[in-house]
């Protein structure tokens, strides 16, 4: 299993874990005991670890460490692809836990299960509201169960559906059917007021392979990594340009992230002063986020300033924060230059080897730091184009396009030097921004 960059349980041994999961529930130190054996034995395949696992599986004990605990063992042995589990794990689709019952859903379609009486059940589970209709649509169109057809039909008539049951309908009935007279519904649910609807409508942009969607997924007001995934998922290999878009162009904008080419689903009724916008800049919805960071670049720079300034030591510690922090400074050049000093201290702080890699945040850290130190550039752009230093796809084309700007001065000769660092780089996205790059210099 590969290594979770929020894997902050303490860690254990397969030995220290199979002796957990052997201990009676009343002697354990503490109730999450069970669970966390269950998810560090994932680390661990082989023999003993499927055992133990489907044991717990088989537990009926009603301790809630126990039930807590069987959720993630399904989830285990569905990773580590023990299809011979799927007798065990097809039986908790008669559990009233319905968190088990999802995770059985997802376990089954991982394993590709092929029994027709487990289909059977899982159809039948649509009809009870208390169950995730969603994972449950998704598993049975991964399977390819053409069963479901009917039931999905029903599920489309139904108006009180929620948008992300919907969304997996509208997927099933694509895939399975060939129905695609739904699919341009997906556009309504990508500007939902609600961000979770948001996230499952990217989902089934993907899941449905509707590459015709991916303009309106660009402009979606959710994180940046749903938007990099949807293109991942759907660009076609091979192509810098589909129809009006062009790959190149579509990636740079991402870095950047400019709110004012997202499709925004709230506004104010009043003007909200600077210290509320910052505020937002803390929130959890995205698209109140990326409001806030529009309104504060139309602001007097020093007021904007300000209120930043206040915050910078919280910023540094909530890493959705940090992102629109980083956006603000990068849309308001001003800010860099009267603040110089601040402003590296923030970056450096995103920058830092306290925060994993992938973090959103990461590409845009390094487009600025290119931009604020010119010293910086030359000592660490080699670092952020090596795929084994930096291994995050987006923080290296950030890198990239960087030092396109070079292109204009006198260091337009030492690009080629650096694009040598990421000659081999296994990253599609990576490679044509780099081909594009070779091309210009070569114009």
């Amino acid at each position: 299993m590969k290594a979770s960059p929020f894997d902050n349980l303490p860690p254990l041994s397969q030995e220290e874990a199979l002796e957990l999961l052997a201990t009676p529930v009343c002697e354990l130190q503490l109730s999450s005991d069970y669970y966390k054996a269950a998810f560090h034995l994932m680390k661990y395949p082989g023999e003993k670890t499927e055992k133990a696992l489907i044991d717990l599986v088989e537990s009926t004990a009603t301790d809630q460490a126990v039930i807590i605990a069987r959720r993630k063992a399904v989830e285990g042995l569905a990773r580590l692809g023990c299809v011979d589990a799927i007798p065990v794990i097809g039986s908790c689709l008669n559990s009233s836990d319905p968190y088990l019952v999802e995770n059985a859903a997802w376990a089954l379609k991982e394993l590709g299960c092929e029994d027709g009486s487990l289909h059977s059940v899982m159809i039948s589970l649509l009809d009870d509201p208390r169950q995730n209709r969603r994972v449950l649509i998704q598993s049975l169109t991964d399977l390819g169960v053409v069963s479901v057809i009917s039931k999905i039909k029903d599920l489309l008539n139904d108006v009180t559906l929620s948008v992300g049951v919907r969304g997996a309908s509208i997927v099933a009935m694509s895939r399975l059917a060939g129905a695609d007279n739904y699919i341009f519904e997906l556009e309504k649910h990508l500007i939902d007021l609600n961000q979770n609807n948001r996230h499952c409508a990217v989902e089934d942009v993907i899941n449905g392979g509707a590459l015709d969607l991916l303009p309106a997924v660009l402009r979606a007001p959710v994180a940046p990594s749903f938007r990099m995934r949807a293109i991942s998922a759907l660009w076609p290999d091979k192509i810098l340009r589909y129809r009006q878009l062009n790959l190149i162009e579509i990636i740079d904008q991402l870095i950047i992230d400019d709110p004012n080419n997202l499709n925004l689903v709230h506004y104010y009724d009043s003007r909200p002063t600077e210290d509320i916008l910052v505020d937002y800049l803390f929130g959890t919805d995205f698209s109140r986020s990326y409001l806030a960071v529009k309104m504060l670049c139309t602001r007097n720079i020093d007021l904007v300033w300000l209120a930043l300034s206040k915050n910078l030591d919280k910023a540094k510690k909530d890493y959705g924060a940090l992102y629109f922090f980083l956006l603000v400074i990068n849309l308001m050049p001003y800010l860099i230059e009267a603040n110089k000093e601040k402003v590296e201290e923030i970056i450096s702080s995103a920058l830092s080897n306290s925060w994993p890699p992938f973090m959103k945040f990461k590409p845009i850290a390094i487009f600025l730091i290119m931009k604020v130190d010119t010293r910086l550039n030359y000592k660490n752009i080699a670092f952020f184009l090596d795929e084994e230093k930096t291994p995050f796809w987006a923080s290296r084309y950030a890198a990239l396009l960087s030092i396109e700007d070079w292109l204009k001065d006198e260091r337009k000769e030492n690009i080629y030097t650096f694009l040598n660092c990421c000659i081999n780089d296994s990253n599609r996205f990576v490679n044509a921004k780099r081909e594009a790059l070779l091309e210009k210099l070569r114009h």
